[in-house]
């Protein structure tokens, strides 16, 4: 096991995030849920009289899911950006555990390709069911908070980001699975950007610029609902788009064969 400076400084943002986590879970425990809650409670029983004892039709239904909404906007406190905040730096330190053990582990060879079909396509599975389960966060953790209306249904978000998961999953499977195929033999550095002849180098930069961009995005969400599953979920893609990526750029290995 190598303790490099890289190693160390990986280390040392486990306990850090932990520590972060801790507090804002303890901030969100002590915020209240609204600024004003017999305001906010007053004007939601207007909202709920006027759906329940009259006669509403699906504009009164979609105007008083925009009133409240905007109770929810007006009467909001920071309890809940601390907690998905605090959420995410938890899963976030468990990531980075990780990442130093393996860093320790293995060294400089996490910043080459990796070919084994198994670690990627494991890989693969753990971010695909971290962002499914980001995505079904948002709705859930809405609910819980109670930050929907009753009178919505759900299962309509649920099932929204169940139908979000197949075109990316078809898209993510299509940059990380044809590289181990077609690629199984090319070896080379993780973040290599071009090398001759260039126009290899060109061509999976552009196919990957977007997926690699869509990855930084998720990373980037860890203040939202879904942020403790999306960020990491940002950081496995990130490393598998790059390492598909790399794949295609890397050259080949040539086989040599020894005389006797």
């Amino acid at each position: 096991m190598k303790l490099t400076p890289a190693v160390r400084v990986i280390a040392a943002l486990v306990p850090m995030l932990l520590l972060a986590g801790v507090v804002l879970l303890w901030l969100a425990a002590i915020t209240p849920w609204h600024t004003d809650s017999h305001a906010y409670f007053a004007e939601l029983q207007k909202l709920r009289a006027g759906l329940y004892f009259g006669q509403p039709d699906a504009e009164a239904f979609k105007q008083a899911t925009l009133r409240f909404g905007a109770l929810q906007t007006q009467y909001a406190t920071r309890k809940w950006l601390y907690a998905d905040l605090g959420y995410a730096c938890l899963t976030l330190a468990a990531c980075a555990g990780v990442v130093a053990a393996l860093a320790a582990r293995f060294g400089a060879r996490l910043l080459r390709t990796q070919r084994s079909a198994l670690v990627v396509l494991g890989v693969t599975l753990l971010a695909l069911v971290a962002t499914l389960a980001g995505l079904a966060s948002d709705p859930l953790h809405r609910f819980y908070r109670e930050q929907l209306p009753e009178w919505s249904a759900l299962e309509i978000p649920l099932a929204g980001a169940l139908v979000a998961m197949i075109p990316l999953t078809t898209i993510t499977l299509l940059l990380v699975v044809p590289p181990l195929i077609f690629r199984r033999r090319a070896s080379g550095p993780l973040l290599v950007f071009t090398r001759p002849p260039h126009w290899p180098s060109i061509l999976a930069n552009a196919v990957y610029a977007l997926p690699l961009a869509f990855a930084a995005f998720l990373i980037s969400s860890l203040a939202s609902r879904g942020g403790w599953a999306l960020a990491p979920a940002g950081l496995m893609l990130l490393w598998l788009f790059l390492n598909g990526r790399a794949l295609w750029i890397a050259p080949k290995e040539v086989a040599q064969n020894v005389c006797f």
